[in-house]
């Protein structure tokens, strides 16, 4: 007897997607005031930006090799051949920028530092201190500023291409990855 085919994510997708996207849309927002130098010293704020941007790293590391070993629900038949392709090509960005996005930024800290020694204190999650990243001759944070400009313009396309479906195609899209209803 042959297997359904599953028209959903699964658990583990479905969780790594929405903190992923929890913690992307609060950086992509308030990462910039994070890394403004405090009065005082205080290393909170950027060592938080940090310590989300390394969890972004992170997690989305592992859900790319959870999605290459555990392959998402094909795409419903009644999906355009056109919308098919946008959803490859956006998840395919998103992985791009969720991977790109802190390492450009951890390769920025060398100069970041240099000019703000007073950061010299930053750690990762509070437990160890940042590692030293190489100091590339280019120019990480323009590449980290575009990436996550990227990131909000990916996002604002993302979060409209998901409303189309139940509101425009008035088709269950959006059911895949909601953590409702979870039959099938």
């Amino acid at each position: 007897m042959p297997v359904a085919a599953r028209t959903r994510y699964d658990t583990v997708a479905l969780s790594l997607h929405w903190l992923i996207a929890t913690l992307l849309i609060f950086m992509l927002f308030f990462g910039d005031e994070l890394m403004e130098a405090e009065d005082g010293g205080s290393t909170f704020g950027p060592s938080l930006h940090v310590s989300v941007g390394s969890a972004i790293l992170l997690l989305s590391v592992f859900r790319l090799i959870w999605r290459l070993n555990n392959p998402p629900p094909v795409c419903p038949a009644s999906m355009a051949p056109w919308e098919r392709t946008a959803s490859s090509v956006t998840h395919l960005l998103f992985y791009v920028l969720l991977i790109s996005i802190p390492l450009t930024g951890w390769f920025a800290t060398p100069k970041f530092l240099s000019e703000e020694g007073v950061m010299a204190g930053l750690t990762v999650f509070g437990v160890f201190p940042l590692p030293g990243a190489p100091s590339l001759s280019l120019p990480m944070k323009g590449l980290h500023e575009i990436g996550s400009n990227l990131g909000i313009v990916l996002l604002a396309l993302h979060v409209l291409a998901v409303l189309k479906h139940p509101f425009v195609n008035r088709d269950d899209v959006l059911r895949r990855m909601l953590p409702i209803g979870r039959s099938g």
